[in-house]
């Protein structure tokens, strides 16, 4: 049976996904590097063609369908009202009525299922168990048929619908869903149209099923398809994306995607090469090789340091204005990002600065700390064609088939250096490595650390291999050889931990915290600005 279509309704806010869908649509979520739609879309034959019901931040859905499945035959469908009483998904429904003049499979954003889905030459409805049926639509179930709907009730019934139906009877599915327009939860659901469907067989199909719908349980689906992986080191204001032979990025400002490709015009070969930008999202053909953290080595570590050296910290001569934007720039970046980003970390978190134990080290406040830093020397940068995130996990290396030798590329840049996109801070590139040096980003996110915290005192670990130490050691010899300061790149490195914590999920964004106050203290102590 080929005459049909997909239905998938993504046009609802998310508000039980909380702040994370401000700013894109849930559909759009990733599941293992992977959108929640795509994992739907891929469920189906390219020939079938996807109506999508649209509404809250359509148009990063339109714009993401484009990049990632471009060959694919979509009808988009813009739902008016998805907010509020009256809505709900049997409202985007009948708005996708014109469309759907022929069976079709009916598919919830936030649900994904391993089994093939079935075609609709019959009226079939999709079910998993559930022990709290008030939540849901459930069903009662005699000779493999369904005989009741109880649509978010307290009950008996061991099963509840899934979001996901094929419907083979659809004239008389809709004629039902407009004659009976009861909200129920305040919202125009699907059971109206398909209780009437129970007349004519509705039968009943068991999956196993993930529901990426609350934040709790979209957290639970990424681990189980990401093979158990147990810590979230996304943002909620980036995501990234593998699909096929691509990889696609996210980002909240778009002004950031504009920035970001005219930086890759300017850094030619040392990045990936942008194929398309599209409104929140740029993308980009995959590039072969391992990221650094999966072949790490003492000698792939000083390969890296003299190749950047050769390609990425080449100077940069700044005269009269542009050595005064660069001064303020690099202002903007030490000193204002930090107070900024600090003010994020205490409203997210409710923590008060204070004096702390960590790890049984006494450390002053931080407010106490950050006076004792002298800006006007951490300001004065050196500047470099290069600014970016530049840690091993952000790093591809290849072996050239011809010599022999080691390549790379760099996967993640900044947009800008304080308003500047020529050039960055060859310092903050440094300190970004050895803070990837300190800490296992790739560790970080399979889970292998802990953080505890009783008042004051504090307790975190995380897990070190001797690849990391090694590499260390490496880089701190790169440093001493080349005449770098180390002392200053150690001070800058606390600043960024600081600086990333309010960016990751509880309880990394602690423990970078806390981790970077301690590394500054030791900074600080080094140099000789405090006891």
């Amino acid at each position: 049976m080929n005459n049909y279509k997909a239905c998938i309704l993504a046009a609802g806010v998310g508000n039980r996904m909380g702040p994370v869908t401000d700013n894109i649509n849930k559909a759009l979520l990733p599941i293992n590097f992977k959108a929640t739609i795509s994992r739907i879309i891929e469920k189906f034959d390219k020939n079938i063609e996807i109506v999508i019901a649209l509404g809250h931040k359509g148009n990063t859905v339109r714009d993401y369908l484009a990049l990632a499945h471009g060959d694919r035959k979509f009808t988009f469908v813009e739902v008016d009202n998805y907010i509020g009483p009256g809505t709900g998904p049997g409202y985007s429904l009948l708005k996708c009525k014109e469309k759907l003049q022929c069976p079709f499979v009916l598919f919830a954003v936030d649900t994904l299922v391993i089994e093939d889905i079935p075609e609709p030459y019959e009226n079939w409805f999709g079910t998993a168990p559930v022990k709290e049926t008030e939540k849901y639509c459930t069903v009662k179930i005699k000779n493999n048929l369904i005989y009741e709907l109880n649509d978010k009730i307290k009950c008996d019934n061991k099963f509840a619908f899934i979001g996901l139906a094929g419907i083979k009877d659809y004239d008389i599915f809709f004629n039902a869903l407009e004659k009976n327009s009861e909200l129920i939860g305040g919202e125009i659901q699907v059971s109206n149209g398909f209780n009437s469907l129970i007349e004519q067989r509705l039968v009943p199909k068991s999956f196993t099923w993930f529901d990426a719908g609350t934040m709790e349980s979209y957290i639970e689906t990424n681990k189980s398809f990401s093979g158990g992986k147990s810590f979230d080191f996304s943002k909620g204001n980036e995501f990234l994306y593998f699909v096929e032979d691509k990889v696609i990025k996210y980002f909240a400002n778009e002004d950031i995607v504009k920035k970001r490709y005219l930086r890759a015009k300017i850094l030619g070969n040392l990045c990936p090469e942008i194929i398309s930008v599209m409104g929140n999202f740029y993308s980009y053909k995959k590039i072969e090789g391992k990221v650094v953290y999966d072949s790490l080595d003492k000698q792939t570590t000083k390969d890296f340091l003299y190749w950047a050296q050769s390609n990425l910290w080449k100077d940069v001569k700044l005269d009269g204005q542009k050595k005064i934007e660069f001064k303020i720039a690099c202002e903007k970046l030490y000193r204002d990002k930090t107070m900024d980003r600090l003010d994020l970390f205490y409203k997210k978190t409710g923590i008060v600065d204070g004096e702390n134990k960590i790890n049984g080290a006494n450390i002053p406040t931080l407010s106490e700390m950050l006076k004792c830093i002298d800006w006007d020397d951490l300001t004065n940068g050196v500047s470099s064609g290069f600014h970016g995130d530049l840690q091993f996990d952000n790093v591809i290396v290849s072996i050239d088939p011809l010599s022999n030798l080691r390549k790379f590329k760099l996967i993640d840049w900044r947009h800008e250096l304080g308003g500047l996109i020529e050039y960055g801070d060859r310092y903050y590139d440094l300190s970004k490595l050895y803070g990837g040096l300190t800490i296992s980003y790739k560790l970080i996110k399979e889970g292998n650390f802990t953080f505890d915290m009783s008042g004051s005192n504090v307790y975190y670990n995380f897990i070190v291999g001797n690849d990391l130490i090694e590499a260390r050691e490496e880089f701190e010899l790169f440093v001493k050889e080349k005449g770098y300061n180390l002392s200053k790149i150690k001070l800058i490195r606390a600043l960024i931990f600081l600086n990333m914590s309010p960016l990751h999920h509880e309880p990394f964004d602690l423990m970078l915290y806390f981790f970077g106050k301690m590394k500054l203290y030791y900074a600080l102590k080094e140099m000789g600005r405090i006891k």
